[in-house]
């Protein structure tokens, strides 16, 4: 199970016995101080893995344990998906224009400062993504079951989701100092990882929404392709 660190939001992943009731699993929890139960007790969504397929759970408490209760996709819940990944994205845009704006804007004699505030910027960031696509994932099981012919656009934003991961472990190294810090370098390795994730938020909305609002989907084709990172 993977849960949100309740202090950093970086992605936690725990191994837990559990035992099948209905549709829900069973968490017998004899540590109320557990990592993984802080998590839950902050956000109660978590991502199960369970015979290497994700699933999207909610984890509502019970008296000494947890029931997570997989996700399912009705016409409400489509909707509220809808809105919710609008949300998000609209989030993960303004980070990724307020990141430009300081790259742009920082003088040569500042770029230390800079790179600090970038730094402290792409932890938060990057541990909000991460947990926006393993949640993703785990949805995009439910979204299938409902919704078969989507299939194809959902495999291909999986394989997006690992292309993303690489190219902010690129940006990452950058920042962190295992590779050669330079202006210009870093400019270029940002430029890639904004556009990919633009191309990704944008072919995901096209594809998704209009399902899970109702109607049908739209197939992009080849437009969309997230860039590699090196």
């Amino acid at each position: 199970m993977t849960t949100a660190d309740a202090e950093t939001g970086r992605p936690r992943t725990t191994r837990l016995p559990y035992r099948r009731a209905g549709d829900r699993y069973l968490v017998d929890v004899p540590d109320t101080g557990a990592p993984w139960v802080r998590d839950l007790g902050k956000s109660p969504q978590a991502t199960l893995e369970i015979g290497e397929v994700p699933h999207a759970a909610r984890a509502v408490p019970f008296e000494g344990g947890i029931a997570l209760h997989p996700l399912e996709i009705d016409a409400a819940r489509g909707r509220a998906i809808a809105d919710q990944l609008l949300v998000h994205h609209g989030e993960l845009r303004k980070a990724l224009a307020a990141a430009r704006a300081e790259l742009d804007g920082a003088p040569p004699w500042e770029r230390p400062v800079l790179h600090r505030e970038l730094l402290g910027n792409c932890v938060t960031f990057c541990n909000g993504l991460r947990m926006h696509h393993l949640r993703e994932d785990g949805a995009f099981t439910a979204i299938e079951r409902a919704h078969p012919g989507l299939a194809p656009a959902l495999n291909r934003l999986r394989a997006e989701h690992e292309t993303v991961s690489r190219a902010l472990l690129a940006l990452d190294d950058l920042l962190q100092g295992r590779g050669e810090f330079e202006s210009a370098a870093l400019r270029e390795e940002f430029e890639r990882v904004a556009k990919g994730l633009e191309e990704h938020f944008a072919y995901e909305e096209a594809n998704l929404l209009p399902a899970l609002r109702g109607g049908g989907a739209l197939d992009l084709g080849t437009h969309g392709e997230v860039t590699p990172s090196g």
